[in-house]
């Protein structure tokens, strides 16, 4: 059914059209006038059925019929929006950022703020991400997405394991807007973020050191039992197959089995380090989670 809904929805809009423009046609002529409206109902109608190129390409020529139009600001905006639905996040953020250069009193500024935001936070560009959600906040602090940039602006900084910013952030939040939905939650997660510089933390030279003196060891410490046995017996035996060549005095034995054994031995000291890592970026990432979950945020 949905196959057919844009199709019929586009035939109807132009046959309307048609009857709405048809007295101001001369008899001989054939054919649609297109008009802002029409244009414009275009573009928004495949963008509604996530047809997001197509769309682009009816804004902008939008854009360039009726570069004077009253609507040139919404047109430039869904452009701006459509490559976001698109994933194309540098795009995206170049047209919000031309929307606020060419139409300083649009209504649509603080959104495109926004959105610009959240493009340069999906790049990456956590710096440039921070500065446009600050501004949403500073320039536009009536606008309904002043507070949902505090929350983005304080996960970046959390993100950074600037915990400072990031609680700062949510104290303007339940300050500013206290009957903001939000603001529970808010204060909810100020709880969590305190808790971030007091997270139990595994020491990567402990473990391997560990692993030197007992093969394992340090994966057990990580928390990883399973590949500390594993690493434990397959030392074990690399070690004990060593030692019974020296014993027979067969050193041309020793000296390749412990050749072999080498880099496993290295390999175990290398990996236990490198689980307490993971182990301590798990904690963190169960953290952020949590954070993310109580803001209820998503993007």
């Amino acid at each position: 059914m949905r196959l057919y809904l844009k199709p019929l929805l586009l035939l109807a809009f132009f046959s309307f059209s048609l009857l709405c423009q048809a007295p101001f046609a001369h008899p001989d002529e054939k054919g649609i006038l297109l008009t802002e409206k029409i244009q414009l109902k275009m573009a928004d109608v495949f963008m509604e059925e996530g047809e997001y190129y197509r769309a682009i390409t009816e804004y902008r020529k939008f854009l360039i019929l009726f570069p004077d139009s009253e609507k040139a600001d919404y047109a430039l905006f869904k452009v701006g929006m459509a490559y976001f639905r698109g994933e194309e996040y540098g795009p995206s953020r170049q047209h919000f950022s031309a929307l606020g250069e060419k139409y300083k009193t649009s209504r649509y500024l603080p959104e495109a703020a926004y959105y610009e935001g959240l493009s340069h936070w999906k790049l990456k560009d956590r710096e440039k991400a921070t500065s446009a959600f600050d501004s949403v906040s500073e320039v536009f602090p009536h606008s309904e997405f002043a507070p949902l940039a505090l929350v983005a602006g304080s996960l970046v900084a959390f993100e950074q394991e600037n915990v400072a910013a990031s609680r700062k952030r949510l104290e303007w939040l339940t300050d500013r807007y206290p009957e903001y939905p939000g603001s529970k939650n808010a204060r909810e997660a100020m709880t969590l973020v305190d808790q971030y510089p007091r997270l139990p933390e595994k020491s990567e030279a402990l473990a391997a050191v560990m692993s030197a003196v007992l093969p394992g060891s340090g994966y057990i410490y990580a928390e990883r039992v399973g590949d500390g046995i594993t690493a434990f017996l397959i030392n074990a035996l690399f070690i004990a197959g060593t030692i019974a060549a020296i014993n027979a005095e067969n050193y041309a034995v020793a000296g390749i089995v412990g050749g072999i054994g080498l880099p496993f031995y290295l390999g175990n000291i290398y990996g236990s380090a490198n689980a307490a890592k993971k182990w301590n970026l798990g904690v963190k990432r169960d953290l952020r989670n949590k954070v993310f979950l109580t803001l209820d945020f998503n993007f």
